[in-house]
């Protein structure tokens, strides 16, 4: 072998046996030896063992931690129990994984064939009721104009063309969702035709516990800024007695508020006016 040849070999020779070094380590010291179960939330809904979900999981000990298919090992454990998500899945050097897992909370109510399907922010289907009734420490009842009947099992998930998540949104105004089932008894979404710019919009229409009507129109379109909006105006609203009513020349009354209507609605002058900006008129009943 002459100098230039050993000169390559040799170099080449020192990186094979460096990347046999790193693949024993990779099957040794780095084997996936445990994993472990971590709840991020409640987990009352979820009956399942911390071992039964480590089962179910399928989980490949013994192979590197660095050649595993997550995905699969998500999908597996969130198909044990329609209330398991899988937040993710963290490796601890050298041969951990740790299973963070939140439970899904029951925010919507689908109604069709004498069935409510109760799901959560997703649309995914976590029970079954066969007699649910609306109330304030429930699942948010929610109807959509058009959509057809539907029939689906735990686990699955609802498709609809005209929703949008309200809870998501007002979650992020600061509205947990024990206080949006507490107020909130339903939502209606229909699509109704805007004169203004001769199209057809998706409007949300929330009936509150307390009476209001909300109408929130071109929902599909700075949503949270309209809640945000009905909000404000909503802890406001009683300050209205005793002012007259626009519409009509009347004067508010406190039987007046407690059933009229909140309009929610955007500038369509889109060159002078983002998603952020709003305006809002309240109506008597009619």
């Amino acid at each position: 072998m002459n100098k230039k040849t050993k000169k390559i070999v040799i170099p080449l020779s020192f990186i094979f046996a460096i990347i046999i070094v790193l693949v024993a380590l990779s099957f040794t010291v780095f084997s996936l030896k445990k994993v472990e179960i971590n709840f991020k939330t409640s987990h009352s809904q979820i009956s399942l063992s911390d071992q039964e979900i480590i089962d179910g999981g399928q989980f490949g000990f013994g192979q590197s931690v660095f050649f595993h298919s997550k995905k699969d090992y998500i999908s597996r454990i969130e198909n044990l129990s329609p209330y398991i998500n899988v937040v993710n899945i963290e490796t601890v050097f050298p041969s951990i994984f740790v299973v963070h897992i939140a439970q899904r909370c029951e925010v919507y109510a689908f109604s069709s064939e004498g069935k409510t399907y109760i799901t959560d922010e997703n649309l995914r289907v976590l029970k079954i009721d066969e007699n649910f009734l609306s109330e304030q420490n429930n699942a948010i009842s929610v109807s959509i104009s058009g959509s057809e009947e539907f029939s689906v099992k735990e686990g699955d998930y609802l498709q609809f063309e005209n929703f949008i998540d309200i809870y998501s949104s007002l979650f992020e105004c600061n509205r947990s969702l024990n206080e949006q089932q507490a107020l909130i008894k339903e939502i209606f979404f229909k699509i109704e035709y805007d004169e203004e710019i001769k199209q057809n919009q998706l409007t949300a229409q929330l009936n509150l516990f307390s009476g209001q009507t909300v109408l929130i129109k071109n929902a599909s379109y700075g949503l949270k800024y309209k809640l945000n909006t009905f909000l404000y105006v909503y802890s406001n609203l009683y300050s209205l007695i005793g002012k007259e009513i626009a519409q009509t020349g009347q004067v508010w009354s406190e039987n007046l508020l407690d059933s009229c209507t909140i309009l929610i609605n955007n500038y369509y002058n889109y060159t002078q006016h983002d998603e952020t900006e709003c305006y809002y008129n309240i109506f008597p009943a009619s």
